[in-house]
């Protein structure tokens, strides 16, 4: 993945983020917890990372879903997702 997706990407990421937990795009960091900071429930965790999956094609499984904690903790997930060949 080149250097372009993976900003387009987490771009994508943290607007969606911001759409769910109300804070402005300006405000979503990598340091956030997605429960305690970003006031997402594990419905709104799942709907974060779907709506994402879907644009980038790829299916992560639920239970590596509710492990992530942090919005650090999705991109790792999702960028070593969409390295995959």
């Amino acid at each position: 993945m080149a250097t372009g997706d993976i900003e387009h990407f987490r771009a994508e990421l943290y607007s969606v983020l911001a759409e769910l937990s109300g804070l402005p795009v300006e405000r979503i960091e990598a340091r956030l917890r997605l429960t305690e900071d970003l006031n997402l429930d594990s419905l709104k965790r799942i709907e974060a990372v779907s709506r994402i999956s879907e644009e980038f094609a790829f299916d992560p499984d639920i239970d590596t879903l509710m492990e992530l904690r942090t919005v650090a903790d999705v991109l790792r997930l999702m960028e070593s997702q969409l390295r995959r060949p």
